[in-house]
C-alpha cells in the first residue's frame, strides 16, 4: 500500500487552443480586463513556479481572426509565442490558410515543436512534422501526439505538387505507429493534440481501436467553454475555448509503477485582471510587436441602422447578407458564395470603424468569378448537404446574396441528409443549359472539391479583385446612409431541430 502512494506522481497539464491572433487583452463594461498574452503568460509562470510538473501546449489555430494575424500573416506573433514556451504545438485549419511554404517557414521560426503525425511525404514516407514528443517530467514519462483531420489536411492539398509529394496517413494508424515506435520507454500518459472539434474527437475516442492506449484528448476549433471534460471510451475530452481569455488546467495523479493515469481534476481557469497580473516584459513586447508597426485608424468607415448579428455559422444571419450583398454589388456576380467562417464578429451596431471591420472581416483575399450552369449548381447544391459516403453531413457553411432562395428539409437527415426542396435564383428555377456567375474567394476555391465534389479548372477562373477587404470598406464608405439588413429568407432549413440533435 504504501509503495503504491509513493508511486503515484503529480503532474499539470495547462492547455489552450484556437488563439485565432487575439494577442491584447480587452476591457468589459465592469472594466475588467481579460485575455491577452500577457495575463495568460503570468498565469503560466506562476504555475511553472508552484508545481514540480507542468506541460503547456496549444491545439492549433494560433494564427488569423483579428487585425494582427490578418495584417502580418501571423510573422508577429512568433515572437509572442516563443516568449511564455509552450511545450508543443500542433496544427490547427488556419495554419493552412497562407499555403505549405508559409506554414514550414512558420514553423521553423518557433522554438517549439510542431506536432502532426497525419501529413506524410509520399516518396519517402516521411512525416513533414515531428509525429510525437516524449517528454521526461521527473520521472513522468508523457507521450503526445499530434493529429488533424482529413478534411483540413485537403487544404494543403490543393495544387499538384503536393498532390504527388504528400499523403495523409490515417489518424488511428497514426496512434498506433506511435505508440509501439515508444513501446520500451515506459509511457505514462498518452495525449492527443487535436483539431477535430468536439464532435470529431468524440468519434474519435469512441471508435479507438483496443490496440492504441490514449488517456487524454486536448482538442482544438470547436471555440466552447465547457462546463466539465467529458469521458468517451475511458479517454476524457476537453478545449479549452476561443482566444486568450481562458486556459484549461488538469492536476493529474500518475502512478508510474503502473505506467496509468489513476486521478484527475480539470478547471477551466479564466484570464481576467481578476485572478492575473501582467507580464510587464511581455506587455510591452506585445505592445510592440503587434502595433507598432501599423497604426490603426479609429475614424468612421460606415454605420448600421440597427444591430445586425452573425449567431450561427450554418444559418442565414443578418451580417452575412450584408457582407455577401457588398460583394455582389461589388463584383456584379449573379450569386456570392460566402463561406461562412470569414466572418468573425458576432454583432455590429452604430459606428462601424476601421479596426472593427477589420474584425468583422480580417481575410483579405483574392475574389473570383466561375460560371457554373443550372443543371451543374442544383447537382453541387444537392452535395452539399448530402449524407456523405463517410457518414458526415453538410460538406460547407456559406452566406448567400440577394436574389437566391434555398429550402432544405432535414427531417430525414440522418438516413439520406437535407433534401432540397426549393431552389431559385431571382424568382426562377435554375436553368439548366444557362450559365450563373458564381463569386467567391480563393480560399473557397481551394477547397471547392470538399464543398461541393466538383473541380474547378484554374483555366475557368475570372479573377475579379485582389483586396476583398478594401473593397468591402469602399463599400461601407459609399453608403449614403446607415445600412439596413435586408429580409431574410435565402437560405431556410426544414426541421432544423433534426439536424441539430444528429450533430
Amino acid at each position: 500500500m504504501v509503495n503504491e502512494v509513493v508511486a503515484v506522481k503529480r503532474l499539470t497539464l495547462l492547455h489552450s487552443d484556437d488563439w485565432h491572433g487575439c494577442l491584447m487583452f480587452k476591457v468589459d463594461k465592469d472594466l475588467v480586463m481579460y485575455g491577452g498574452i500577457s495575463m495568460m503568460a503570468d498565469y503560466i509562470k506562476r504555475v511553472r513556479s508552484s508545481e514540480d510538473r507542468v506541460f503547456f501546449s496549444i491545439s492549433g489555430d494560433i494564427l488569423e481572426a483579428d487585425i494582427q494575424g490578418a495584417d502580418y500573416k501571423g510573422v508577429n506573433t512568433v515572437e509572442l509565442i516563443n516568449s511564455i514556451r509552450p511545450d508543443a504545438i500542433s496544427l490547427g485549419n488556419h495554419e493552412m490558410d497562407y499555403g505549405l511554404a508559409h506554414l514550414l517557414i512558420f514553423k521553423e521560426c518557433l522554438g517549439m515543436p510542431v506536432l502532426n503525425a497525419n501529413i506524410m511525404v509520399a516518396p519517402l514516407n516521411k512525416h513533414l512534422f515531428q509525429a510525437s514528443l516524449v517528454r521526461d517530467l521527473q520521472g513522468v514519462k508523457l507521450l503526445v501526439i499530434g493529429l488533424l483531420p482529413r478534411s483540413f489536411f485537403d487544404k494543403i492539398d490543393s495544387d499538384s505538387f503536393c498532390r504527388d509529394m504528400l499523403s495523409y496517413k490515417d489518424s488511428y494508424e497514426a496512434i498506433r505507429e506511435e505508440s509501439r515506435r515508444h513501446a520500451d520507454e515506459h509511457i505514462d500518459l498518452v495525449v492527443l493534440m487535436t483539431h477535430y472539434g468536439i464532435e470529431g474527437d468524440r468519434a474519435l475516442a469512441r471508435e479507438m481501436p483496443a490496440d492504441c492506449r490514449v488517456d487524454l484528448i486536448l482538442g482544438g476549433h470547436s471555440h466552447i467553454a465547457m462546463a466539465a471534460p467529458e469521458v468517451v471510451n475511458d479517454i476524457v475530452i476537453v478545449q479549452s475555448n476561443y482566444g486568450t481569455t481562458h486556459i484549461g488546467r488538469f492536476d493529474l495523479g500518475i502512478d508510474t509503477a503502473a505506467h496509468r493515469l489513476v486521478s484527475w481534476r480539470w478547471k477551466l481557469v479564466e484570464i481576467t485582471s481578476e485572478n492575473c497580473d501582467f507580464d510587464e516584459e511581455i506587455e510591452s513586447l506585445a505592445d510592440r510587436v503587434l502595433y507598432t508597426n501599423r497604426p490603426i485608424s479609429k475614424g468612421k468607415i460606415g454605420e448600421f441602422a440597427v444591430p445586425c448579428h452573425h449567431e450561427s455559422r450554418l444559418l442565414e444571419t443578418e451580417l452575412g447578407d450584408i457582407v455577401a450583398d457588398a460583394f455582389q454589388e461589388s463584383y456584379g456576380v449573379d450569386l456570392v458564395l460566402l463561406q461562412s467562417g470569414s466572418i468573425r464578429r458576432m454583432e455590429c451596431s452604430g459606428t462601424l470603424t476601421e479596426a472593427e471591420l477589420r474584425e468583422l472581416y480580417p481575410y483579405d483575399d483574392v475574389f473570383v468569378e466561375v460560371g457554373f450552369s443550372g443543371k451543374e449548381l442544383r447537382e453541387m447544391f444537392a452535395w452539399l448537404f448530402a449524407r456523405k459516403p463517410d457518414g458526415s453531413l453538410i460538406s460547407g457553411k456559406f452566406q448567400y446574396s440577394r436574389g437566391f432562395e434555398l429550402v432544405v428539409d432535414f427531417a430525414d437527415c440522418r438516413n439520406q441528409g437535407g433534401r432540397i426542396v426549393h431552389l431559385h435564383l431571382w424568382g426562377e428555377e435554375l436553368d439548366d443549359s444557362r450559365i450563373y456567375r458564381l463569386g467567391f474567394t480563393r480560399n473557397c476555391a481551394k477547397n471547392f472539391y470538399r464543398y461541393f465534389s466538383r473541380r474547378i479548372e484554374s483555366d475557368t477562373i475570372q479573377v475579379r479583385s485582389l483586396s476583398t477587404y478594401n473593397d468591402l470598406a469602399r463599400w461601407f464608405l459609399t453608403r449614403s446612409g446607415p445600412v439596413v439588413p435586408p429580409p431574410k429568407g435565402r437560405f431556410i432549413a426544414l426541421h432544423y431541430e433534426e439536424l441539430r440533435r444528429d450533430d
